[in-house]
C-alpha cells in the first residue's frame, strides 16, 4: 500500500515523521538534496524518500532541480518559515543588536537559542564582505563546539553543565576541546571577560566571540555571536568586539524581561 494512502493511525504516525524529517533535511541543505543522499543520511528506504518528496513538491514545499536532480526548499515552506519568523519574540528582540554590531564591525553576527543539550542559529545578520564564515541555519550543534555553545555553557548552572559535560566531545579542528577539565577552566575565564572566544575550535580558521543571554526566568536561553574569518579578526581587537558582543547580549536580556542578579 502507498505510503500517503494508509489511514491507519500507526502508518499516519510513521509517515508524518518521516515527511518532518525530510522537511528537516532538505531545509538544512542550501545547495539540496538528492532522493538517494537523502535515504543514505535518513535511513528512509528510497522508494519512500522519493514518494514523500514528490508529494511535497506537489503541495509546495520542496521544489525538485531536475538539472542537478536534487529537492530544495519550495515556496510554501518559505511562506512559512516567514510567517513564524515574524512572530519569533527573540528574532525579533535581538534583530537591533545584531544590526548594531553588524555596523560597526561589518562581521556577521548570529543569535542562536538552546535546544535540549543543543543550540540553533535563528537569525542572522550578513556583512558586506565577499568571503563570510557561514553557519547553518535551523540546525541544530553540540554547545561542546564554537563559540556559541561556549557561551551558552558560561551562563549554565552547575546542576545543568554536569549532564552536558559528561556526554563524548566531538574533535573537529586541533583547537578543539578535549576535556570537561579543559571547558570548566576556559568558562571561569570567559565568565569573568563576560564573553567568549572560540579561536577556530568549531571550523579551521573560523573564529567566533559570543555571549549569552537571559530570558526573563533567569535562565541562559542563547548567545549572540559575532563569526568572522581568522585573518580578518587578527585586524581587530577581540576584546573590543567581545565587549560590545556581551552588552548586546545584556541589552537583549533586559529587552526579553531578565532582571540582573537572576542568573547563576
Amino acid at each position: 500500500m502507498d505510503d500517503l494512502d494508509d489511514t491507519s493511525s500507526s502508518s499516519k504516525t510513521g509517515i508524518l515523521s518521516r515527511a518532518t524529517t525530510l522537511l528537516e533535511l532538505v531545509a538544512a541543505h542550501v545547495d539540496g538534496v538528492g532522493v538517494r543522499d537523502a535515504a543514505r543520511r535518513t535511513g528512509i528506504d528510497r522508494s519512500a524518500v522519493s514518494r514523500i518528496l514528490t508529494h511535497l513538491e506537489e503541495i509546495g514545499y520542496v521544489e525538485q532541480q531536475h538539472d542537478r536532480g536534487v529537492y530544495v526548499a519550495g515556496p510554501r515552506l518559505f511562506s512559512l518559515v516567514a510567517s513564524l519568523a515574524e512572530r519569533d519574540s527573540v528574532t525579533k528582540a535581538a534583530r537591533p543588536f545584531l544590526k548594531g554590531l553588524v555596523h560597526r564591525f561589518n562581521e556577521t553576527c548570529y543569535v542562536a537559542t538552546r535546544l535540549d543539550d543543543g543550540l540553533i542559529f535563528r537569525s542572522k545578520i550578513d556583512c558586506e564582505h565577499r568571503i563570510r564564515y557561514v553557519i547553518e541555519m535551523g540546525k541544530q550543534f553540540p554547545l561542546v563546539s564554537g563559540a556559541a555553545g561556549a557561551a551558552i555553557l558560561s551562563g549554565l548552572t552547575e546542576e545543568e553543565l554536569v549532564p552536558i559535560l559528561d556526554q563524548p566531545f566531538i574533535i573537529s579542528t586541533q583547537s578543539s576541546f578535549t576535556s570537561a577539565d579543559e571547558i570548566r577552566a576556559q568558562l571561569k575565564i570567559d565568565r569573568e571577560l563576560g564573553y567568549t572566544y572560540s579561536p577556530g575550535r568549531w571550523v579551521p580558521n573560523g573564529a567566533g566571540i559570543s555571549a549569552p543571554f537571559f530570558d526573563a526566568g533567569g535562565r541562559c536561553a542563547g548567545s549572540i555571536t559575532l563569526s568572522c574569518p581568522m585573518d580578518r579578526l587578527v585586524q581587530m581587537s577581540v576584546e573590543e568586539i567581545g565587549t560590545a558582543v556581551s552588552q548586546a547580549a545584556h541589552e537583549l536580556s533586559l529587552r526579553l524581561g531578565f532582571v540582573p542578579g537572576l542568573a547563576s
